[in-house]
This record gives structure tokens, sequence and C-alpha cells, in this order.
């Protein structure tokens, strides 16, 4: 699949509310901003198609109030700016997998969960650049987390003692 053909459903399936895009790496941003503009998404997964980027993620982010589940892990260029926006955007969003995002910092995350008060879910495996602090701010962020997926070492001892009464499976060793 490419982009025109996902241009073809963002402008013909005005009813399309779960896409699953999983390493369809000819899909562009163009087709996001389509979908973006034409469809009301509530799953939305994008792993691995690698030319996606901000521009699309802005579009469903400013298109698709009612997302609640988004997988964007392994966009490589994905940066702050998308997180900033789907926290504005989308403050449905229950479920987001961020992992091997490289240019992802704790910085957009704090974006991110400053309006998504309904997160439940978070994986942000192998972020680099998200530390300690960021896994902290998720935490402590979102009243209703359940699931941080996370290096170990990125957990405080005092985010563990915070999240353990709350989070149902808070780190995996990597």
């Amino acid at each position: 699949v490419g982009s025109k053909g996902i241009v073809a459903v963002g402008e013909n399936c005005h009813s399309l509310t779960d896409l699953s895009l999983r390493f369809c790496d000819r899909v562009r941003d163009e087709a996001l901003i389509a979908v973006g503009h034409g469809c009301p998404l509530k799953y939305l997964n994008v792993s691995g198609c690698n030319q996606i980027g901000d521009a699309g993620i802005v579009a469903v982010a400013r298109g698709c109030p009612n997302l609640t589940y988004l997988d964007v892990s392994v966009l490589q260029n994905l940066r702050d700016i998308a997180l900033t926006e789907l926290g504005e955007g989308c403050p449905l969003l229950k479920d987001i997998v961020l992992s091997h995002c490289h240019q992802i910092t704790d910085i957009g995350l704090s974006h991110l969960v400053k309006n998504c008060q309904m997160l439940e879910s978070c994986h942000m495996v192998y972020c680099p650049s998200i530390t300690a602090a960021g896994v902290a701010t998720v935490v402590s962020s979102c009243p209703n987390i359940k699931k941080v997926l996370v290096e170990k070492w990125k957990v405080s001892p005092r985010t563990k003692r915070r999240a353990s009464s709350v989070l149902s499976y808070l780190c995996v060793d990597l």
C-alpha cells in the first residue's frame, strides 16, 4: 500500500475509525494528512512507517479528536511537536506506543500527558532521549495510568514507590 491508496481512503471513507498501516514503508505524510482531514479515527497504527513524520501525525492530532489508540513506534522522524499536538488535539487518548522513537524527549512527553488525562498505557522502550524524569512525569500526570513500558534503569526508586499501587506493569529489564 502506498500514499495514493491511503489518500483515497482518507477522501472517501468518512466513517473509518480504525486504520492499521504497520510497516507500510511507502506511506508518507500526505496520506495521513488526508486521513486526518477525512476520517474520524479512534485507532491508528503506523508503526514502522518510516516515511511518516511530524506533518502526518500533526494532521491526525488536529483532525481526529476521538483518537484513543496510537502506535507510532519506530518512526525515526517523529519529534516533540507531534506529541505536543497530540496532547492538544486528542484528549481521549488512552494508549500510545512511542517505542524506538529516537527524537522524542521528555519535553514532548510532558506536553502530551498534560492534556491526555485519560492515558492508561504508554510504551516508550528504546527512546534514548526520554529519561527518568520523563517517566516520572507520565506516572504523576496521568491519573488513569495502568501500564508504563520502559527500561528498568529509567525508573527512579521514588517513581517505583509512587506508582506501585497504580501500575500493573511498570518496567522491563533491557
